[in-house]
């Protein structure tokens, strides 16, 4: 049901497409130049890999139950990130700063717009982090990490690289495939884990009762 919500807000995302480039055509004019604003992009994306990896590394030294459910976590942001390539093939959106302006840094011709590659990583990354660490990270901590993901969404508009709802339906992708994947394994993987710390049944040889009884039965013994 998830999934199914996730695919129907991320239609009518693209169906606003009209609104969100009147949107584009108001900002991206103002902000395209602005120094950083790239930077702020893919640097954002990089902290998010680098926070996952540094509490990967910390929950394996603790030994943490929850460690099961970031590596989990992060392989939904894997197939998010699968998904937002096909339907970025499926749609086929030529990128704004083709369409609305014309921009030195737009991405190539066949790179197409809807929906954001950088949102749906940065909100799967966060989403993987925030539902594995509510022992480790306090609440604050935890929103800093989405508002990151979000800075993420916001500087790839700023920038020109996308539509406006382009960056919310890649969030909506990469945060609700990254939650399903997680549901959905992380019962089975605990299951697993407990299956292979239970101790297995000790087995005894045929004989071995009237064995030991007949040795206690000698003389001397």
């Amino acid at each position: 049901m998830m999934l199914i919500g996730a695919a129907v807000v991320v239609v009518a995302l693209y169906l606003l497409r009209d609104v969100s480039a009147v949107i584009y055509r108001a900002i991206v004019p103002h902000t395209s130049s602005l120094p950083g604003v790239s930077l702020i992009a893919d640097g954002g994306l990089l902290v998010l890999v680098a926070l996952f990896g540094v509490l990967a590394v910390q929950m394996w030294r603790t030994r943490s139950p929850y460690l099961g459910d970031l590596l989990m976590g992060g392989f939904g942001v894997v197939v998010a990130y699968a998904l937002s390539e096909v339907v970025k093939v499926f749609v086929g959106e030529n990128r704004p700063c083709r369409a609305e302006l014309t921009l030195p840094d737009c991405p190539a011709v066949s790179d197409w717009s809807f929906p954001s590659n950088h949102s749906a990583i940065a909100f799967g990354i966060a989403t993987a982090i925030v539902l594995a660490s509510t022992r480790v990270l306090s609440p604050v901590q935890r929103g800093l990490v989405i508002g990151l993901a979000a800075l993420v969404g916001l500087a790839r508009v700023l920038q020109g690289a996308h539509y406006p709802h382009d960056v919310l339906a890649g969030a909506v992708l990469g945060s609700a495939v990254t939650t399903a994947v997680v549901v959905m394994l992380v019962p089975w993987a605990r299951r697993r884990a407990r299956a292979r710390r239970r101790p297995a049944p000790r087995t005894e040889q045929p004989g071995a009762e009237d064995a030991a009884e007949a040795v206690e039965q000698r003389p001397g013994w």
